[in-house]
């Protein structure tokens, strides 16, 4: 295999370490000459570099108590809104992490060795409460605890989803939130290196590519889903119905192996703006709200309660868990849940921490006749999108396979292969609920997996089909075994599915927008009842979509920043 002209994690490293002081000038321009840079260009990297570290380091020292904007979180959407509202240099913007700034670290910069996060200092370590319906399994629920959130640890999958997701949104909270102002965002968001399309993005913030296509697993996957009826499409980001195409996904990867997380594409270059002062490693206790407004935020700064006032919004962006946790630690939420820890209560928001829903995973191992050629790129071997019943508006399926069988008892890694059959549409509704009113204490997080019928209904269709790819008679020349659950009925598959099924890590809608009151963010994803105070992240997301949820979150995260910006305009006319 031809070695790529840079080495992508050791650029990760280098500019990781420089951006944040842990690097001197002299030994990063030196290490990104090795890599394969020009002087020039080394040079201009190493001096934004320590304008933004220097920045950054007199703004800590020099806290302001007034801010015009206060965002909360620097995860996917946290850093979005940190560029956006910080670009033109008119309004102060100050971003508060709970997380560190580390990205230094091989189980971030490396996106194959992703799962080696969890439950780590860079995890924020939530776990379920056991899952009735999983042989009450307790499942771990990963939330990145790092500037970039989810971005920096994830899998790096790359989708946008289908039409029908987003004419769910805009269903549920008009029009702003439509297929084509979600494209339109998409396309801001995405530096696709096969360039522009009605669709897609060629001049975005995150840079994405196509793996390899050729490897003789993803082929076999592609060849099995085609002879089951599926169409193979060759560029699964650039259609707006996914249902019945097969094809490989895509990942914000670079050529070089290097993960673009959102920390990486918008909340770096950002920091050498005057106006803009990340705050790490500080937990917002509570929302500062008096009477209907929300006047800015209290955390913990080295030990100490400081409370920092907004003088325009605030803006939380913690995440699918973690927004309405703050919301209800603030006494937004249902009030008698908030009275039971004795908090006084702001606004009763009953939905508030409800409406939480997940993609499901579980993985089926295939045995092959000899060891498979080397995993490339980030091991993903093809995806497919089902549609498990006519009546629905798009797919509820999702399929992706892999190129090895890695973690599997008595079979070598390169002896094997996946199928790994995705839930995308559940029907289960759980909830987010306090333990404590201490904001250090363990979420009660219940996702209520597997609740309704409709979704068991749904997921042995997917194993279902998934068997049959890894059957297909692409694999044919490759396949020793079905390793998991040979000739099982549907009793069978529940059986396996509630003994193996797991989080995808997508959880979303636990602060849903919507056009009815009864939402606890309304269209423009300001809180309801309460001024000056709006959520952007996943948990606004009244649906989850199809896909993998990175991409969708930065672009609800861009289009909230336009929302954001509009709102300041119509504020400075006036």
């Amino acid at each position: 295999m031809r070695k790529p002209f840079h080495d992508g994690d050791a650029v990760n490293a280098l500019i990781d370490a420089a951006y944040f002081g842990r690097i001197s000038r002299r030994s990063f321009i030196k290490g990104l000459v090795a890599a394969g840079f020009t002087v020039a260009a080394a040079r201009d990297m190493a001096e934004q570099a320590a304008h933004a570290q220097s920045n950054q380091a007199a703004r800590i020292a020099n806290l302001k108590n007034e801010y015009d904007f206060i965002i909360v979180g620097a995860g996917a959407s946290g850093c979005v809104l940190a560029q956006r509202l910080s670009q033109d240099g008119r309004a102060s913007v100050l971003v508060i992490e709970g997380g560190g700034t580390n990205l230094d670290q091989d189980k971030i910069r490396d996106p194959r060795v992703y799962a080696r996060n969890f439950g780590t200092d860079t995890d924020w370590g939530y776990k379920s409460t056991p899952q009735k319906h999983l042989n009450n399994r307790v499942i771990v629920a990963p939330v990145g605890k790092i500037i970039g959130g989810g971005s920096s640890i994830n899998a790096t999958v790359w989708l946008k989803g289908d039409k029908a997701d987003y004419d769910q949104w805009e269903a549920a909270a008009g029009p702003n939130w439509s297929f084509n102002h979600i494209v339109r965002n998409f396309k801001k968001v995405e530096r696709y290196a096969g360039g522009e399309s009605v669709i897609r993005g060629g001049e975005g913030m995150i840079a994405t590519r196509k793996p390899a296509v050729d490897h003789p697993a993803t082929r076999a996957f592609i060849e099995s889903a085609v002879g089951l009826g599926k169409k193979e499409e060759l560029d699964v980001n650039d259609v707006a119905s996914l249902t019945n195409i097969v094809g490989q996904q895509d990942i914000n990867v670079t050529a070089d192996m290097r993960r673009i997380s959102a920390a990486h594409a918008y909340l770096l270059p950002a920091l050498s703006r005057g106006n803009l002062t990340l705050l790490p490693a500080t937990t917002v206790t509570r929302l500062d709200i008096a009477g209907e407004d929300c006047r800015g935020v209290i955390a913990t700064v080295d030990g100490q309660e400081r409370r920092f006032s907004a003088v325009r919004e605030v803006i939380v962006c913690a995440g699918g868990l973690q927004s309405p946790k703050l919301l209800m630690l603030s006494g937004i939420g249902p009030a008698d849940h908030l009275r039971q820890f004795g908090i006084a209560v702001v606004k009763d928001a009953p939905q508030v921490g409800a409406n939480l829903h997940d993609h499901m995973l579980v993985r089926l191992v295939f045995a092959t006749k000899v060891p498979m050629a080397p995993p490339v790129d980030t091991g993903h071997a093809g995806i497919t999108y089902h549609r498990s019943s006519s009546s629905l508006a798009g797919p509820n399926i999702q399929i992706f396979g892999r190129l090895n069988a890695p973690n599997v008892p008595n079979l070598p890694s390169d002896h094997g292969y996946l199928t790994m059959p995705g839930l995308m549409k559940p029907a289960s509704r759980g909830t987010v609920r306090l333990a404590s009113a201490d904001p250090s204490a363990p979420l009660m997080v219940d996702p209520n997996y597997f609740a309704e019928q409709a979704d068991v209904d749904a997921y042995v269709a997917s194993v279902e089909l998934a068997t049959a790819i890894g059957n297909g008679k692409g694999f044919d020349g490759i396949r020793k075994e079905q390793v998991s659950i040979p000739g099982a009925g549907r009793a069978q598959i529940i059986d396996y599915i509630r003994a193996n099924a797991a989080t995808y890590f997508h959880f979303v809608g636990t602060c849903a927008m919507g056009s009815a009151l009864t939402a606890p963010v309304d269209e423009d994803l300001r809180v309801r009842g309460v001024r000056r105070l709006r959520v952007a992240d996943a948990s606004v997301m009244p649906v989850i979509p199809c896909c993998n949820t990175h991409a969708p979150t930065l672009s609800l995260a861009e289009r909230a920043a336009e929302l954001v910006l509009a709102a300041r305009a119509v504020g400075s006319a006036n």
